[in-house]
């Protein structure tokens, strides 16, 4: 039985995490069309809230943000810190653990990062509110 629950577990984890496109886990060659970046950075090993708090970012997102998630307005990618592909970006964000960043750009610029992290935390298991409040902060570094 146990066996069981874990494989339902790991399908519905898949199916749950496949709704939304991961972007590149790099800032360069920045498309004109992006205006938010959303980086999850994270540890191989995870916690249940970190865990937590990507499950909620992708339903957020793809739930609310599907046109400009497949238009390249916003991209989200989750990123592993602990793998050296990822250290200038880590270092970049001062990611050394779980870390949500919102980045805007502008015509292919970056213009401003926000480390999301504190608030994640927070509001990670209050998920309407975590949703509403992503949904605003999104939608305020889109105009």
């Amino acid at each position: 039985m146990r066996n069981f629950l874990i494989a339902v577990l790991i399908v519905f984890t898949n199916i749950s995490f496949g709704q939304v496109k991961d972007s590149i886990t790099t800032d360069k060659n920045i498309d004109s069309t992006l205006k938010v970046q959303v980086y999850y950075f994270h540890l191989t090993n995870r916690c249940h809230t970190c865990i937590s708090i990507e499950s909620e970012l992708r339903k957020t997102l793809s739930a609310n943000f599907k046109n400009e998630l497949d238009n390249g307005i916003i991209r989200f990618a989750p990123v592993n810190c602990e793998l050296p592909e990822n250290a200038d970006l880590s270092k970049k964000y001062d990611a050394y653990g779980a870390t949500l960043a919102l980045t805007k750009y502008a015509d292919g610029k970056e213009l401003q990062k926000e480390d999301m992290t504190t608030w994640a935390f927070s509001k990670v298991h209050s998920p309407d509110i975590f949703a509403k409040e992503l949904i605003q902060k999104i939608n305020e570094m889109i105009k």
